[in-house]
């Protein structure tokens, strides 16, 4: 199976997260824009702000194509709600005939975490348990 990871991260956040889930795969996580090979399933990553997805992120989703995505497991982070975000990614991925296979949210906040500001992405290590288990069940999700 191939596989890629793409995220987009305005605090280090998504990032971090998408490190972990490279860790797992095995491949490397990339910031979008980045030129992306066919693939069976792609890992994307966004921030959630003011309850939308970031603008590159949407504008990365809307690039794809089902002829060389198969299938997509989301990951996202947020201050608030994760339905938005999630909603409007799989809303993108589904109009260009692409399955969304699974989605792992995290809430931000706490020490290590920045909601507004130039950094964070200190995972706690329960945090990097959990997305690594969502990498692992996405892998082995047929």
């Amino acid at each position: 199976m191939t596989v890629a990871i793409r995220y987009q991260t305005r605090n280090g956040n998504t990032k971090a997260f998408a490190e972990q889930i490279s860790a797992v795969a095995g491949v490397p996580a990339e910031q979008v824009p980045a030129d992306l090979e066919p693939v069976d399933l792609l890992f994307m990553g966004g921030g959630t702000y003011f309850m939308r997805p970031d603008k590159a992120a949407s504008k990365f989703m809307e690039t794809l194509d089902s002829n060389k995505v198969k299938k997509i497991a989301l990951f996202t982070t947020s201050g608030g709600p994760e339905t938005p975000t999630d909603k409007a990614l799989t809303k993108i991925a589904e109009s260009k005939g692409i399955q969304v296979i699974g989605h792992f949210h995290q809430l931000m906040g706490g020490k290590g975490m920045k909601l507004l500001g130039s950094s964070g992405g200190n995972l706690k290590p329960a945090q990097i348990d959990e997305v690594k288990q969502f990498a692992t069940e996405m892998l082995t999700k047929q």
